[in-house]
């Protein structure tokens, strides 16, 4: 009788298999990690080395800013037109009320006029309307005064026939056709009188409605002739021209600005900053700058948060007087304080940080090698990293490029 044999789970070829699998992958870790341990040969004199400090950290950023003035007023156009006349320079001083350029409107001065026209005849109505009201007004006080004066000749016969009456001179009927006259021209007197007054109260609210409406349209009218007068653009403040550049023939729209005039309080510097650091910037922070070899304060007045283009403008102040060499129109590198300074270790920036990505450093001993070493940064400003982990004070550091030699572990330096 035949019999079954099992096939076995595991054959030698299998294990052999799997064996090697796993000294391949042991020789490929130990050999990595022997090319990591290779130490990479570089030149003194192709690196650069600082040392770790101690010292007073700033978050610093520096913007670029240019200097505005102050005070700046914009001379715009109240009614858009054509270029007739040029009366000014630009860059010169002028006073107010000095005629800057003329415009002309042929289509917006008809217009002007047409409502010049309705509104003069709309307060010529009123004025009529007015007269009408006081003439009326007139009209039924008169008639109360013959009424009263009526009342009076009645009153004085219905008193004498009254005693007349008592002594049986006149008839019965006599003296009743005077009482009765007499009555009549009492109701007539007390009912004008009525009407007088309530036609007094009404008229005066009108009246007062009319002289209401006729000052409003003449004020309409003041300030149509005013538009008609800004044709001619005067400007609005004393100061220094500038920005402007008319041609004889130009157009100009509605609201459009023609020039700018300097007040000359002043000067301030406008700046521009990523959006990065929108947060972080506060209005009363101080900034410095570097002009004629002296370093000049500013502080922040004024953060505007639209962010354009990644980017938002901040208003730097002079803390004190300004230069005297300043001008409008200059560009300054401003650096712009955002902490105030506290006690770090610090180490220099460098192009060493693109090739680690402040990860970590080279840092190097004694015996003239260098080993890689993990840190950890915190703030920076335009010439140091801020330390948090990983370093000591007075240790040195390659501050140059790693890009040669950033994946190896330990360098020797000839």
């Amino acid at each position: 009788m035949d019999k079954r044999i099992e096939k076995k789970k595991w054959s030698k070829t299998k294990v052999l298999y799997l064996v090697g699998i796993c000294v391949f992958v042991i020789l490929s870790f130990f050999g990595f990690k022997a090319i990591n341990k290779k130490v990479y040969k570089v030149d003194a004199t192709k690196i650069s080395i600082k040392n770790v400090t101690q010292g007073d950290f700033q978050d610093v950023i520096l913007i670029d800013g240019d200097v505005e003035p102050i005070n700046l007023v914009l001379v715009n156009t109240i009614e858009g037109g054509n270029v007739e006349e040029i009366f000014s320079e630009d860059g010169i001083l002028v006073t107010k009320g000095t005629p800057l350029v003329k415009l002309s409107n042929p289509s917006a001065t008809l217009n002007y006029m047409n409502q010049e026209t309705a509104i003069i005849e709309q307060i010529n109505n009123l004025r009529s309307l007015k007269l009408s009201l006081e003439k009326d007004q007139r009209d039924l006080s008169e008639s109360l005064i013959d009424s009263e004066n009526s009342l009076a000749d009645v009153e004085r016969n219905y008193k004498v026939d009254s005693v007349l009456y008592s002594k049986d001179i006149i008839a019965r009927n006599d003296f009743t056709d005077v009482t009765e006259s007499y009555k009549y021209q009492q109701k007539k007197r007390d009912f004008m009188n009525k009407n007088v007054t309530k036609s007094r109260q009404n008229n005066k609210i009108q009246l007062q409605q009319i002289n209401t409406s006729i000052s409003l349209m003449q004020r309409n009218l003041e300030f149509i002739h005013e538009s008609l007068e800004k044709m001619l653009v005067r400007a609005p403040v004393t100061g220094m021209l500038s920005s402007f550049n008319p041609v004889i023939g130009e157009s100009y729209t509605r609201n459009q600005t023609v020039a700018k005039i300097d007040i000359q309080s002043g000067f301030k510097i406008k700046g521009q900053v990523d959006e990065y650091y929108l947060s972080m910037v506060k209005p009363g922070q101080l900034a410095r700058f570097s002009f004629d070899g002296k370093l000049i304060d500013l502080k922040v007045k004024k953060v505007l948060p639209e962010v354009v283009n990644r980017r938002f403008e901040i208003e730097l102040v002079f803390v004190s007087e300004a230069p005297k060499s300043v001008t409008i129109g200059q560009s300054l590198q401003v650096r712009l304080e955002l902490s105030k300074a506290q006690k770090s270790l610090l180490i220099p920036r460098g192009s060493y940080f693109q090739s680690s990505g402040g990860q970590y450093v080279f840092v190097v001993n004694e015996d003239g090698e260098a080993h890689k070493r993990y840190i950890k940064l915190g703030s920076q400003n335009p010439s140091y990293y801020q330390v948090l982990e990983g370093l000591e004070e007075g240790e040195k550091i390659i501050v140059s490029s790693y890009d040669a030699y950033k994946n190896y572990e330990s360098i020797k330096i000839n």
